[in-house]
């Protein structure tokens, strides 16, 4: 049964190409829960049998979540804060986060399983400058996207030795950063009494 799962979501994104694999990571990137494995994976698995281009996968992937957050920022900043316009304290103390973390959040949230595509709501409600928004959510998307796609790489048929251990390297270095963005994270935030540990 499993298997026959994951010949589906296989033969699913190679059906899609890279263009659906962007749309779907648009979705990704807003604040409708889609879990990325699900195309990322077999994308990177497809990509180690030479099915389709890593760096094609990536630019796609990447790109697809910058765009999803763009959708949230814009949302955030023209919709949610007119909802909230009667919630002056609220907005007053996210304006107040983002000025002394803002960069730093967005940087590390897209590499937090279960924030990242919610970081850029706050970085809307705040009016964060693009010049900051754009480089800093696009360099964690590509870290998080070349990550799963690494991931569903080493599950292919690899026999160059060489180029598994720079692939596992690889892996290793993006764990490493989601773990420290994790940590900052989690103790920025119970700093600020809003996480019980």
């Amino acid at each position: 049964m499993f298997d026959i799962f994951i010949n589906f979501l296989v033969d699913g994104v190679s059906t899609i190409g890279y263009f659906g694999v962007y749309l779907y990571m648009v979705l990704v990137g807003t604040f409708i829960p889609v879990p990325s494995e699900l195309v990322l994976l077999p994308a990177g698995y497809l990509s180690s049998k030479g099915e389709m281009n890593f760096f094609l996968l990536l630019l796609s992937g990447s790109l697809g979540s910058l765009s999803g957050a763009f959708i949230n920022y814009f949302f955030a900043k023209i919709i949610i804060k007119k909802v909230l316009k009667n919630k002056r304290m609220f907005v007053a103390k996210v304006i107040k986060f983002f000025r002394s973390h803002g960069k730093i959040s967005v940087l590390v949230g897209p590499l937090t399983p279960g924030l990242g595509q919610y970081i850029s709501l706050p970085a809307g409600i705040s009016h964060m400058k693009f010049r900051y928004f754009v480089p800093l959510t696009y360099t964690a998307n590509i870290i998080w996207v070349g990550f799963m796609l690494m991931i569903g790489y080493l599950f292919g048929d690899n026999t160059n030795e060489a180029h598994l251990r720079a692939v596992q390297g690889s892996l290793v270095l993006f764990a490493v950063v989601i773990v420290i963005s994790i940590v900052y994270v989690v103790l920025t935030f119970k700093r600020r009494g809003r996480v019980e540990i």
